[in-house]
């Protein structure tokens, strides 16, 4: 499999994070196959294991009550903890801080995915029913430049003096439909401002691999978090997975260029 878009390599690379993630039907005795699926990782530069509970709340579409399930999870990192894995009973999700070129974390992604599937036996008797790419980029204007220098003029916002000097924080969310092979798929493009030295979405921290931040608090950072995913009941097969997520990465890449990101950027970046 090979991209179908641009490749720009970037000296003063913006990406802060790339995460994968694949959800299928539940395997409720993961923790069964969790020590064959242990021992791959381990043989495969992920020899750091963590595991725990992780609380996952359900909102009821009628409002409260909310319900609080915990859920144990399972991580495996690399030696430098710039790379992990996430297994749930029902997902594997592959992130890392250290991006490369898209045909290297593809192929993590690969080995990962199919040591789950192939150590639970799901490859055989399970569905998938969500694949999802994301990245997050992280914009810090030079000293004198404003971050609407970095953006295209649709995701600039208001203009400052509408408030009181230095509170102004701009938060887009664009989502619309897109088209994955012959699958329907979803892209969301989130623009969110933030001086609080964060230089992930909340929804990411906990979990990220090791990273350092971009910023001290009180630093005003952009993040440009891109997810692309599609949702249905899947053959388990990882060909076809991959061949998906090769697709949705390129039409993040494209939108990331020539929708989102203005050329001055990229051109500071490189």
């Amino acid at each position: 499999m090979k991209r179908n878009c641009r490749y720009v390599p970037l000296s003063k690379q913006p990406l802060a994070l790339v995460l994968a993630q694949v959800r299928f039907s539940p395997v409720r005795r993961m923790d069964h196959y969790i020590p064959r699926i242990q021992e791959a990782f381990r043989r495969s530069d992920f020899p750091i294991e963590r595991s725990g509970k992780v609380s996952q709340v359900t909102l009821s579409k009628q409002g409260p009550p909310v319900q609080v399930a915990e859920r144990h999870r399972w991580e495996y990192r690399t030696r430098d903890e710039l790379w992990s894995v996430l297994i749930l009973e029902d997902s594997v999700m592959l992130q890392t801080t250290n991006y490369g070129r898209f045909e290297d974390f593809a192929e993590r992604l690969r080995q990962a995915l199919s040591t789950v599937l192939a150590r639970t036996e799901h490859d055989r008797f399970g569905i998938v029913e969500r694949i999802g790419l994301r990245y997050v980029d992280v914009i810090r204007p030079r000293p004198e430049e404003d971050f609407r220098m970095y953006l295209r003029p649709g995701l600039h916002g208001l203009t400052d003096n509408v408030f009181q000097a230095g509170t102004h924080r701009t938060r887009i969310d664009s989502t619309g439909q897109t088209t994955v092979g012959d699958v329907e798929g979803t892209l969301v493009v989130r623009v969110a401002q933030n001086d609080l030295g964060m230089s992930l979405p909340p929804d990411l921290l906990e979990a990220a691999p090791r990273h350092e931040p971009r910023a001290a608090p009180g630093d005003l950072l952009t993040l440009v978090d891109m997810d692309h995913y599609i949702a249905g009941r899947f053959d388990p097969n990882t060909n076809w997975i991959i061949e998906k997520t090769y697709i949705m990465h390129d039409h993040i890449i494209e939108t990331f260029h020539e929708q989102v990101v203005s050329e001055h950027a990229i051109e500071t970046w490189k």
